[in-house]
């Protein structure tokens, strides 16, 4: 081929456009060639069920949190309707956590850590949807209980420990459901398309309360343990949820707005009259829980310009923050000795759970799952 002709060869391709920086060229017969190599890929091997159910080696990491925080003045109550104004607490911040010794092996003979049989029910997303899941309190022995490709969620042990009540959406729209303890003989108790949530147990075992919006806005109801006899407790045009029943089975706790543009606290009887306020903020207080003698109340409040932990009285008095700047805190909940307290937090990155005293201090992290655990509670 002439130079001429080959110049003109190459500013026709470069006319078309084709790249001559990539791949290898090659000019034997004036035609060009590209090599390009071959990738192979590796196909990926996925998790197996047997590896999600291997237990977990038990936490060695826990949180010592130092008391610097003010604690909040008993508060005063104020007839109804009104508001006081919020309490606000001398800023602090925890420390930065540290390691501390894990809790101690006990003895077979001895009592489980936090009393009752030493098991905590929690959700976690570690299995790529919202499943129940149990493990000791130290971390060990980590059983699923829940197989669904929905979410299941906001697990509540019965008194004597034996079943769990949760929420679950495999039917479609979220329903409550009851199951034994090792997550065996499922039962579904409501079928309402509403949105029925936060089940908790009568003391008797014989009721499972629970909040939903099947009447409009959100309301108190109860249902027998084999799905009959739905009652409806609370009637207003706010939302009332997040139900607590006391120990001694005579009156019920819960959040509602009827009173605030916010959720406050009320007790109220088993049927639904005889109705008591006890926060007066102008920020939210949710999330209520007994303690198992009955005389004192677990919740969150945002009364501080975000959300913390706080105890107080079962009459409104005594209010105090246990956790300061300690991430977004939520559900708390007791152990079955009333010594400890159960709760779920953010600082991590990712929701995972803590327990702490019920002064607040000697702060521990029980789950170091990169995913989220969160909603635990302790077996009776």
């Amino acid at each position: 081929m002439s130079k001429q002709k080959l110049i003109k060869y190459w500013r026709e391709l470069l006319l078309l456009g084709i790249p001559l920086l990539l791949g290898t060229y090659v000019v034997a017969t004036g035609v060009p060639s590209i090599t390009i190599s071959p990738v192979t890929e590796t196909p990926d091997q996925g998790t197996s069920i047997a590896q999600l159910n291997t237990p977990t080696e038990a936490p060695t990491r826990t949180l010592t949190q130092t008391p610097t925080m003010t604690v909040s003045p008993t508060a005063t109550f104020t007839p109804l309707p009104s508001e006081t104004a919020t309490i606000t607490l001398t800023p602090a911040v925890s420390p930065t956590p540290t390691p501390f010794p894990p809790i101690p092996t006990r003895a077979p003979d001895a009592t489980p850590f936090g009393g009752g049989t030493g098991v905590i029910a929690f959700v976690s997303s570690r299995n790529g949807n919202d499943e129940i899941y149990r493990m000791n309190a130290d971390g060990s022995a980590l059983t699923r209980l829940t197989f669904g490709e929905t979410d299941d969620s906001r697990p509540s042990w019965s008194y004597d420990g034996a079943w769990i009540a949760f929420m679950s959406w495999r039917d479609g729209f979220p329903d409550i459901h009851i199951m034994q303890e090792n997550g065996g003989m499922r039962q579904r108790l409501t079928t309402d398309p509403g949105y029925d949530e936060f089940p908790t147990w009568s003391p008797d075992g014989e009721w499972v309360i629970f909040d939903s919006n099947r009447s409009g806005t959100f309301q108190l109801h109860r249902i027998r343990v084999d799905g009959s006899e739905v009652n409806r407790i609370t009637r207003n045009d706010a939302h009332d949820a997040v139900a607590s029943w006391s120990p001694d089975g005579t009156r019920i706790l819960f959040e509602s707005t009827r009173e605030s543009r916010v959720y406050q606290l009320y007790l109220v009887n088993t049927g639904g009259v005889n109705l008591f306020r006890l926060t007066h903020t102008t920020a939210r207080n949710i999330r209520p829980a007994w303690s198992p003698d009955g005389s004192r109340i677990v919740f969150v409040s945002e009364r501080d310009g975000r959300q913390e932990i706080y105890t107080m009285n079962t009459d409104g008095t005594n209010q105090k923050r246990l956790t300061v700047n300690f991430g977004l805190v939520n559900s708390p909940s007791w152990s079955p000795d009333g010594t400890m307290i159960l709760f779920n937090s953010d600082r991590a990155g990712n929701f995972d759970l803590y327990i702490m005293r019920d002064d607040g201090s000697d702060i521990r992290q029980l789950t170091l799952d990169p995913t989220d655990d969160y909603n635990g509670v302790w077996q009776p």
